[in-house]
């Protein structure tokens, strides 16, 4: 497959190891998981690492992002910060794919 098939965009054919394990913790967990108690455990670091995973899922299309309600007079468009996810919620066609992007076997 080509390098641009925008399928697989700036990350490659294969989830990073990363992106894996947040999918799998969400899948673990019935679909859908709230963000707030992973990242009062988290380290700021590991934050950092989570929401770049968070990302690269977004991007492949396996998962949702649910935001809380914006407060109000805040315009549509203004940028949010990562703090005001709800939840995380993965798509069919990423249950789908979840299992097929495997890496193979070294």
């Amino acid at each position: 497959m080509a390098r641009d098939d925008p399928m697989f965009g700036p990350y490659g054919r294969h989830a990073t190891r990363e992106a894996r394990a947040v999918f799998t913790a969400l899948t673990r967990r019935g679909g859908s998981i709230r963000l707030a108690p992973w990242l009062r455990r988290l380290a700021p670091e590991e934050q950092r690492v989570l929401f770049e995973a968070v990302d690269e899922l977004q991007e492949r299309y396996w998962i949702t992002i649910a935001w809380r309600r914006a407060p109000p007079g805040l315009p549509e468009d203004a940028p949010r910060p990562l703090t005001d996810i709800d939840r995380l919620v993965s798509t069919r066609f990423g249950r789908r794919k979840y299992r097929s992007t495997w890496p193979p076997a070294d």
